[in-house]
């Protein structure tokens, strides 16, 4: 019977915290639009943060193109009306899926997103718990790829002389 308990304790903490960990981790949505003043502001910041040195600086040319082409596509339907709730249910739903597309790739390419790793540092077994953002990530991924570049072309030219 104390084992039963003693479960149901951990079980009960463990389900306490990963809740709080999920709360605290959560990104709010980059477009929510609810009238067509809001998405108009939302659209407009959102393709400037998709700039270079912005908050999505690291979205490719095809997710890209699909926000631009999602944004677009929710102009449209807000062109129309001037909030939400005065759209039909089929342009409401299509909307609601648009909105979800650009949110979706918008949080994967967020620079602000926080990833964290356990890393056992050389010549320890202990784990480390290292967080960056996504920003500094992909950062430092393209200064890595470009010395790795730097070092093959140097070592190619010093062989040819």
């Amino acid at each position: 019977m104390k084992r039963i308990a003693k479960f149901a304790v951990v079980a009960f903490s463990l389900f306490l915290s990963f809740n709080v960990c999920a709360a605290e981790k959560k990104l709010d949505p980059a477009l929510q639009a609810t009238n067509k003043e809001k998405f108009e502001d939302q659209s407009a910041a959102i393709r400037q943060q998709m700039k270079t040195g912005g908050r999505w600086e690291f979205v490719n040319a095809q997710e890209r193109g699909q926000v631009e082409a999602r944004l677009d596509e929710i102009a449209g339907l807000m062109a129309k009306v001037n909030t939400v709730e005065e759209l039909s249910e089929d342009d409401r739903l299509k909307m609601y899926v648009a909105q979800e597309d650009v949110n979706a790739i918008l949080t994967k390419k967020d620079g602000r997103r926080l990833i964290c790793e356990s890393t056992a540092p050389t010549g320890s077994n202990r784990k480390v718990k290292v967080c960056i953002t996504y920003a500094e990530r992909e950062r430092n991924r393209k200064a890595t790829s470009d010395q790795i570049f730097r070092n093959k072309r140097d070592g190619d030219n010093l062989q040819r002389k």
